[in-house]
Formats: C-alpha cells, sequence, structure tokens
C-alpha cells in the first residue's frame, strides 16, 4: 500500500484587492507529491474537503490565490490537503479564515471616473486591438482628457505606452486627467488604477497631481496579450489583471482645476480596465 502524505501544515492567508493569497509549508518529495488541493467556503465554516463542490483549485507549489472575490470584500475559510503522485489523499489542514480587502469603488463615493471597472478594455478609444494608431494619434506622447468634457471612447486610448515599446517610440507616454472639484478637500482621496494587463516588461508608473509628486507604482508582470485581447472576464483568459489603489493627499488637491498626471516612466504598456477619483467616506 502507497504511504498516505503528511498533513499540511503553515497554511496561512494574507487580503488583497478582490482576492485572498494562501501558502503553507512544502511537504517535500517522500513521498512525491503530485499536487495540492485548495477547498473554501465564503463564511467561516470549515470546508468538507469529502465535498468537491467545496474545491476552489490543485496547485503543485505550497501556494494558491483566490481571485474573483466581490469589490465590497469577502470572507472566506479554507482548507488544503496533499495528494500523492500514487493517487492517495492526506488529511486536511487545520482551517483558516481571512477577509479579502475592500476596493474604493466599493467604499468610496466617484469623484470622477474613465470608462467602467468591469475587466474590459472595449469603451476606451482604440480598443480592443489597434494600438498601432497610439503614436499617430499622440505625436507628442501626451494623452490629455477632461472630466465632463471627453468620452473614453474618443479620447482616452485603451493602452499607455512605455520606454519599452518600439512600436510607440520607445517613449514614456503621459497622461493628463482634469477633474473638477467644487471646494478644496478636507480629507485625502483615493486613486483607482484598474489594468485589464500588462506586459512582461513591468514598469514604474509615476503619479502627481497639480505638478506634486504622488508615489510611483511598480507594474505587475503581465501577459503582454492585453494590446490585442479586451475582455478580461472571459473563462480561461491569459490576461493578468492588477488593481491598484492609493491614496491621493488632500493638500495635493484644490478647489476647481485638478490635474492627475499618469507617466509611465518605465517598461511596457499598461491596457486600461478604468480609473477613478474616489472620496472617502
Amino acid at each position: 500500500m502507497s504511504p498516505r502524505p503528511a498533513v499540511v501544515t503553515g497554511l496561512a492567508a494574507e487580503p488583497a484587492l478582490v482576492a485572498i493569497s494562501l501558502s503553507w509549508d512544502s511537504l517535500g518529495f517522500d513521498p512525491l507529491i503530485d499536487h495540492y488541493r485548495i477547498y473554501g467556503l465564503p463564511g467561516e465554516t470549515a470546508p468538507d474537503t469529502a465535498d468537491e463542490t467545496a474545491l476552489l483549485g490543485k496547485s503543485v507549489y505550497p501556494r494558491f490565490r483566490h481571485t474573483g472575490l466581490d469589490v465590497a470584500g469577502e470572507t472566506w475559510t479554507y482548507a488544503v490537503l496533499a495528494v500523492t503522485d500514487a493517487g492517495e489523499r492526506g488529511e486536511p489542514s487545520a482551517p483558516v479564515t481571512a477577509a479579502s480587502e475592500p476596493s474604493v469603488t466599493a467604499t468610496g463615493t466617484p469623484v470622477a471616473t474613465i470608462g467602467d471597472f468591469d475587466g474590459r478594455t472595449l469603451e476606451h478609444l482604440l480598443a480592443p486591438a489597434s494600438y498601432a494608431q497610439i503614436p499617430e494619434r499622440f505625436p507628442d506622447a501626451l494623452i490629455e482628457y477632461v472630466d465632463g468634457t471627453d468620452a473614453p471612447g474618443e479620447a482616452w486610448p485603451y493602452l499607455l505606452p512605455g520606454p519599452g515599446d518600439a512600436w510607440a517610440g520607445s517613449k514614456a507616454y503621459r497622461a493628463r486627467w482634469t477633474v473638477t472639484l467644487e471646494s478644496a478637500p478636507s480629507e485625502d482621496h483615493d486613486l483607482a488604477l484598474w489594468l485589464v494587463d500588462t506586459t512582461r516588461l513591468g514598469g514604474l508608473l509615476r503619479i502627481a497631481a497639480n505638478g506634486e509628486h504622488v508615489t510611483d507604482l511598480e507594474l505587475p508582470i503581465g501577459a503582454t496579450r492585453g494590446s490585442r485581447e479586451g475582455d478580461a472576464t472571459v473563462p480561461g483568459t491569459a490576461l493578468r489583471r492588477a488593481l491598484l489603489e492609493l491614496p491621493v493627499p488632500a493638500a495635493a488637491l484644490q478647489e476647481g482645476q485638478n490635474v492627475i498626471e499618469l507617466e509611465l516612466a518605465e517598461g511596457g504598456w499598461v491596457a486600461w480596465d478604468a480609473l477613478g477619483l474616489f472620496a472617502r467616506g
């Protein structure tokens, strides 16, 4: 009879935006582990690992990312077990409960937005695949968009190119977004930058408000498919979404016109899902 694998230990959960990342201790090679099975239930009740309807996925590595959770945040309870190359199942780990982080798109009040937060580029200019026209439309590598006047399909290209994009002239493109506030805010706001995909080059997105540097965001490595495909909600898609959210200090904003500038200073393009400036509360 083949030996059974040991119980999985060290199961830990790390909350993220609309996702929860799981990790656990590797069981090594004696017996040889074929894969791990990850089970989960919404709420605080431990999943029954004999019930395959609770199976979230399988992994050959001691980690798993549970994605697609609600933007308002969700609580889940997980358990993991190992299966050997002979098909023997081990006992499940001790359960762990975690809650995903809520998005500002759910907790905040929208002040201005470009596009829909839906996992698609399709409402933006030149989407989903006419990227070659971007350097022709924007020869100065500058995109200007005025909230309340411009529309995504007419003035906001679905890609923001970077220095790593030879087809766009190997330039650091900038996008200037003008937003009007009725009064100077007394509290910090939040900026949501949702991406459908990025390139394998990654990159650095430099953000400023009214000429004041806010932060530099390191872009995750993507699938380099969003220049030709515009829907990350298709089952089995290779697109790698990225949800980037950051505070904008109240002191950086003012009554009247505000210019938020996004410069792709390093790396390759980003494919936009949507952008939004949100008041807290």
